[in-house]
């Protein structure tokens, strides 16, 4: 079950805190983007957006990543 967008480790996901090596490479990918644009622009507005992507992607994902996001959260 994917926690709610408001579970702080979303945020910690996006912001890079949390160091994490998905077997699935795009999880990875889609991470590193997020993190890329919040050193660009730190704003709240961006976290957001991000939080929402990042929770949209493991949402369509789930099964596939079931495993590993059951040991992080």
């Amino acid at each position: 079950m994917i926690p709610p967008k408001s579970h702080p480790k979303w945020a910690a996901l996006a912001k890079g805190e949390v160091k994490v090596q998905f077997r699935v490479f795009a999880g990875n990918m889609m991470l590193n983007q997020c993190q890329r644009k919040l050193a660009e622009n730190g704003s709240a507005e961006t976290l957001r957006a991000c939080i929402d992507e990042v929770h949209a992607f493991f949402t369509k994902y789930e099964r596939i990543y079931a495993a590993e996001l059951e040991t992080l959260f």
